[in-house]
């Protein structure tokens, strides 16, 4: 689901000073901030400033040319979601650098761990995407109105009964409601977690404009390589 964060004022001096140094000695990466914008820098700014970090990803090293991609998944098999197949056919290359997911607290684990044992999902991926869309903040709001843990919309809760935005913060409506929305892209998008996870955040109706592929928007297709990674890894 589309969100777009404040940029952190505390922390823009700070990364501004990462941003420089000599970029053509040293790796660089091209980082995804909460605001929507993307910034150069010769560091991974995720590993330190992850509050106003959403992804960072290598764009060249000293050694491009003899570097082979950490992962790269084209037509293979990733479990997941139960009783399906994840199957990519586009090749997709996952972020090598993201960091690992802080332990989500117990409770919210809970209701992670029953809401997807009630849609067949896999509860690795939403904790993924929990951690991606929210950080575990149950108040989380973005400029454009999305809420709560799994930063729903008032339109999508709607699609579901919920009326009331107070009622989306509440944790337990909200990892309700975004894994029943979550299924509904299982089933709409055959089972490819790369398509779910491209249209949870940019929406179905993007995916399918671009021929049931991720969109090229970059903080989409960041936002997908964000949650495989850290879904990978778990």
């Amino acid at each position: 689901m589309t969100r777009r964060y404040r940029h952190v004022p505390a922390l823009a001096t700070c990364i501004a000073a990462m941003l420089g140094g000599n970029a053509q000695a040293a790796t660089r990466y091209q980082c995804l901030m909460l605001d929507g914008s993307t910034r150069m820098s010769v560091q991974d700014l995720s590993a330190r400033f992850n509050a106003a970090v959403q992804s960072c990803r290598i764009v060249d090293t000293p050694e491009a040319t003899r570097a082979e991609p950490a992962l790269l998944y084209d037509g293979g098999r990733l479990p997941g979601l139960s009783d399906s197949i994840a199957r990519f056919g586009t090749p997709m290359l996952l972020s090598p650098r993201v960091g690992p997911m802080a332990p989500m607290p117990a409770e919210l684990q809970r209701l992670v761990n029953a809401a997807s044992q009630r849609r067949g999902l896999d509860p690795r991926l939403v904790s993924a995407l929990v951690h991606v869309e929210s950080r575990y903040q149950v108040q989380a709001r973005s400029p454009k109105g999305a809420l709560g843990l799994m930063q729903i919309m008032p339109a999508t809760g709607a699609r579901y009964g919920i009326e009331s935005g107070s009622d989306l913060l509440d944790p337990a409506v909200n990892i309700d409601i975004g894994t029943r929305y979550l299924r509904d892209l299982h089933e709409m998008f055959d089972g490819r977690i790369d398509l779910m996870l491209a249209a949870y955040n940019a929406g179905e109706g993007a995916v399918r404009r671009y021929g049931n592929r991720i969109p090229p928007y970059p903080e989409t297709q960041d936002y997908v390589q964000k949650i495989m990674g850290l879904y990978r890894d778990r």
